[in-house]
């Protein structure tokens, strides 16, 4: 596909997106969209945000496919400001969670645990089986953020049924854990011989540090996708 093609899908998908103005469903808690309507579609978003993506080693495709999906659903989601794409083809040692702020086309990136049962430096088994210890993965809503044993942390509800819509039950939430770390990187080398980070028990951990804000910024209505290339959806 060319790429002047591909810039003008994204511009029109990312003017659509931002100026979307019907109200969230359930399970959304705030019905107005984080980001405010423009005056006239931005000719240089999709380019700005494509060349961000590529620098920072975020998958053609992974944008594309969530980009997609977010215009295709608009108005299911209240927070339609940030997009929150996980990509598990990738090593744990990489940031492959990629924070994109759909009004600005900043990309934030950072590091990201998958399950125990899932692979140890790659992710390569995913699951939304109960007690699997697996990664589902797939589109998922953010929720509200509690507190729990893990400090900050935000429910996900699965979207697809059949991929993760037993996420819930599953307790797959966002949260913050010390074994996403370098520290826990290099400790893992030391003990197990493979550099790598900590696993969860199928929950996207994130640095314990970052997690707050993060959660903050994407909480309560908008897109995450755990992107697991040809291994998923």
């Amino acid at each position: 596909m060319p790429r002047t093609l591909l810039c003008l899908l994204f511009a029109v998908a990312a003017f659509s997106l931002v100026s979307c103005s019907q109200p969230a469903k359930e399970p959304c808690r705030n019905s107005e969209p984080v980001c405010r309507p423009l005056p006239s579609p931005p000719a240089s978003m999709g380019r700005a945000l494509y060349r961000r993506a590529r620098k920072c080693g975020l998958p053609y495709s992974a944008l594309i496919r969530a980009m997609r999906y977010l215009n295709a659903h608009c108005e299911e989601f209240a927070n339609r400001r940030f997009l929150t794409i996980i990509d598990y083809t990738q090593p744990s040692t990489s940031k492959r969670l990629f924070l994109i702020d759909l009004c600005s086309c900043d990309i934030a990136t950072l590091l990201v645990s998958h399950g125990k049962n899932s692979g140890e430096l790659y992710a390569t088994r995913f699951s939304n089986r109960e007690d699997s210890l697996e990664s589902p993965c797939g589109f998922f809503m953010t929720g509200p953020e509690y507190y729990g044993p893990h400090g900050a942390s935000m429910v996900l509800y699965g979207l697809q049924k059949g991929v993760n819509d037993n996420s819930l039950s599953r307790k797959i939430v966002m949260h913050g854990a010390y074994y996403v770390s370098r520290d826990a990187i290099a400790l893992n080398r030391r003990l197990h011989g493979v550099a790598r980070l900590g696993l969860s028990e199928g929950c996207p951990a994130i640095p314990m540090q970052e997690a707050e804000p993060v959660i903050d910024r994407i909480k309560d209505g908008s897109l995450l996708y755990m992107y697991a290339g040809s291994a998923g959806r």
